[in-house]
């Protein structure tokens, strides 16, 4: 009888590290995100990288695939259309860095209100002096009364929710999809569209898949309504935000602070624009490495989920969050 084929990209390593387990009998071959017709043609299942693109033509090296697994919460590398097409079901780890993320999310909202990384590079550049005098001019304010206004209200906007509720803030969201009425009084959540989220808030998060109608959902028009001081966390995806809106709002004064744990593209290149801002406008950034999501127990989960589902169906069972509406194996 054959073995389960598991062709992973991910490291040996990363399982070693958080002491994640393959079943004894499972043939796993670890691949380095190299995805060949050779290493694919007798694949049951198929672990990839959030950001790995899965194409149909990978998908016709792999007569036997049953199930493709995005090791995060994304899954917009990989082509879900011709999965369905050929009866393959692609599944994503749904919520499993939320808490993760929303904690990232507060650190970044925290960090940008309260402007520590420009009072630590003065006194690590110029002294103590040089920043405490910086304060001084400048002032930072307290969070509590201020409107904080999250774009998507799905796993990860709620937890960030759950973070800013007691500390005294004016709390409202958009999403496409809204909460019902009694959950919005329950949580003393308002409602706004997207607009005149931007023309209120004080501090806006982002967490919205990325599909067609969330790219660029930041933009020009989102940028000129911001609250002069305002600060804009995004831990979404780079591609949310407009670019050069962006840069004319840092450059002009208009955003208080950007906390970008995303860009586009990753890695950020030297020559992106965000690395050639001016002195004043990189002032009002803050850069961290697409890791609002990678703590230490979200990918022991990742792995621990997708390990799973893998097994499920090799019982002949639907594998958790199917994406693109597969509802039998091939």
């Amino acid at each position: 009888m054959k073995k389960p084929v598991v062709v992973c990209g991910l490291p040996e390593s990363r399982f070693e590290k958080y002491g994640v387990t393959w079943p004894e009998d499972w043939d796993v071959r670890y691949v380095n995100r190299q995805y060949t017709s050779e290493n694919l043609a007798d694949a049951d299942y198929l672990l990839v990288d959030a950001m790995d693109d899965v194409t149909a033509e990978m998908m016709d090296w792999a007569p036997e695939l049953k199930v493709i697994h995005s090791e995060g919460v994304s899954f917009n590398k990989i082509d879900i259309e011709a999965a369905k097409e050929r009866g393959i079901c692609v599944c994503n780890n749904r919520a499993v860095n939320k808490v993760s993320v929303a904690e990232h999310t507060v650190m970044l909202a925290l960090a940008g209100v309260k402007r520590v990384t420009v009072l630590d590079s003065l006194i690590k550049t110029q002294g103590y002096k040089a920043a405490s005098d910086w304060f001084l001019a400048n002032g930072v304010c307290e969070i509590a009364g201020m409107t904080v206004g999250m774009i998507g209200m799905g796993a990860i906007g709620r937890e960030v929710l759950a973070r800013f509720k007691g500390w005294d803030c004016n709390l409202c969201y958009y999403d496409p999809f809204r909460m019902p009425e009694e959950a919005e009084k329950a949580n003393n959540l308002t409602y706004l569209e997207l607009d005149e989220l931007f023309a209120k808030s004080d501090i806006v998060t982002v967490h919205v898949p990325v599909v067609p109608s969330t790219v660029g959902i930041v933009g020009w028009d989102q940028i000129k309504a911001m609250k002069p001081g305002a600060v804009l966390v995004n831990v979404s995806r780079g591609s949310m935000v407009v670019e050069d809106a962006l840069v004319w709002g840092l450059e002009n004064g208009v955003v208080g602070c950007a906390a970008l744990d995303t860009v586009d593209p990753e890695p950020m290149p030297d020559d992106h624009p965000y690395r050639n801002l001016s002195p004043e406008a990189m002032e009002r950034v803050i850069f961290t490495t697409h890791s609002a999501g990678r703590t230490q127990q979200a990918f022991r989960r990742m792995l621990q989920w997708a390990v799973a589902d893998f097994q499920k169906a090799e019982a002949g069972e639907l594998p958790n969050n199917i994406v693109n509406g597969v509802n039998k194996l091939r």
